[in-house]
């Protein structure tokens, strides 16, 4: 088994990362948020930081990737109308 992480996603804020995470833990990916308690001091480092980047054990990560394109890009849909 491979343990090397990967970045699987950078964010601008550190809720955004968090989010990210949930997402993937909801598919059972456990992921990691190494900059998390520097962004939690000092929250506009993170572009000098390159974002804050949300790993995946090197294994998940094609399957990290589509979890989060089937959330995070999907097209913002009108709600119905009754």
């Amino acid at each position: 088994m491979d343990d090397t992480l990967v970045t699987v996603r950078s964010c601008n804020w550190l809720h955004e990362a968090e989010f990210v995470k949930s997402v993937l833990a909801a598919e059972g990916i456990e992921a990691d948020i190494p900059d998390e308690h520097t962004m939690g001091v000092q929250p506009l480092y993170g572009a000098a930081i390159g974002g804050v980047r949300v790993r995946v054990c090197q294994e998940d990560f094609a399957r990290a990737t589509e979890a989060l394109a089937a959330v995070l890009e999907k097209p913002v849909q009108d709600p119905p109308q009754h």
